[in-house]
């Protein structure tokens, strides 16, 4: 009887790294792939935030017969608080004094977070303001009142001076037109102390979009400059109506469409997807638009009726 010694062999040091080397590579070839495929699934969920902020717009319109507008009031509260019981934020709304200025309000309707408010592509753990939500006001003071951050905001128009002047910004939503108790003296900008805001409406409706609906930006992306993440007023509490730079950019000439690391966007639109910023268009139809558009043609698009119609041909 022949027996046979079956000797194994084993990898030679050569070979075994040869085998890493190989391996790296196809990860390094396959790594792209899979973030790409996240990044499209992130892509493709905040276009679902802003088209769900379409819809509900489209239902405070329909329940109301006008659009929100940027805030209800100066130091009250902006467009993102009042479309929340169309967004399955009815309970924070119900738990909201709307007669009472965004500085005294109850603390976990100021912070809890709604998800359709948050980019993934962005947004990490700084989803409360972190410092800066403090009254402009001359009357009255107060400490940081802290609140839910967002990384969406309205069209103010196609210019700063829209942005800062609402009652005569072009944009789709316009502070509206409030009465309070005690009222804003004859010469005064800001509410009184404690001041009740009794009643309010909307300066702007459907009707108001004379360049139409499909070709006007009502809500994008904003752009939050490295290291503000948090601050008022560039990505402070997004309902807090006393701070335009939370809740609304401008966009046009002098306003591109920028990144993250661009230091002087802080006032812009912008994204953290590549190449990309995405908006919702007063119809309710969703775009990724490209961060090359210019200048001219993104003017047109955040103007409401300034009857420089464009087409998707245009950018």
């Amino acid at each position: 009887m022949v027996v046979r010694r079956v000797v194994s062999r084993a990898f030679t040091l050569v070979e075994l790294l040869v085998v890493i080397a190989i391996i790296g590579i196809l990860v390094s070839l396959i790594l792209p792939a899979v973030q790409s495929v996240r990044e499209a699934a992130r892509r493709t969920q905040c276009l679902n935030n802003l088209r769900q902020m379409g819809l509900a717009t489209h239902n405070f319109h329909t329940s109301r017969e006008e659009l929100p507008p940027s805030r209800n009031y100066d130091h009250y509260v902006s467009w993102a608080f009042l479309i929340l019981p169309y967004m399955d934020g009815l309970n924070l709304f119900d738990n909201w004094d709307p007669r009472k200025k965004y500085y005294y309000q109850n603390e976990i309707a100021r912070t809890t977070m709604i998800p359709q408010y948050i980019c993934v592509s962005r947004r990490g753990n700084k989803r409360v303001s972190t410092e800066g939500d403090d009254i402009m006001s001359p009357y009255e003071t107060s400490g940081h009142v802290p609140g839910v951050t967002s990384d969406y905001a309205c069209s103010a128009g196609n210019g700063i001076d829209q942005a800062w002047n609402w009652i005569h910004s072009n944009g789709v939503f316009v502070m509206g037109i409030g009465t309070t108790v005690p009222p804003i003296p004859v010469d005064g900008d800001f509410a009184p102390p404690n001041a009740e805001l009794i009643s309010w409406r909307s300066r702007t409706a459907f009707r108001s979009v004379t360049d139409g609906a499909s070709t006007t930006i009502m809500i994008g992306e904003k752009n939050v400059v490295k290291g503000y993440e948090g601050k008022a007023q560039v990505d402070g509490a997004i309902y807090n109506g006393d701070h335009p730079g939370n809740f609304s950019r401008p966009g046009g000439p002098g306003y591109p469409v920028v990144t993250e690391l661009d230091e002087d966007g802080m006032w812009n639109f912008g994204s953290a997807h590549q190449q990309v910023c995405n908006f919702v268009f007063t119809d309710g139809h969703v775009e990724s638009i490209g961060n090359q558009i210019s200048t001219d043609i993104l003017g047109r698009l955040t103007a409401r009726n300034d009857a420089q119609v464009v087409t998707q041909f245009d950018y």
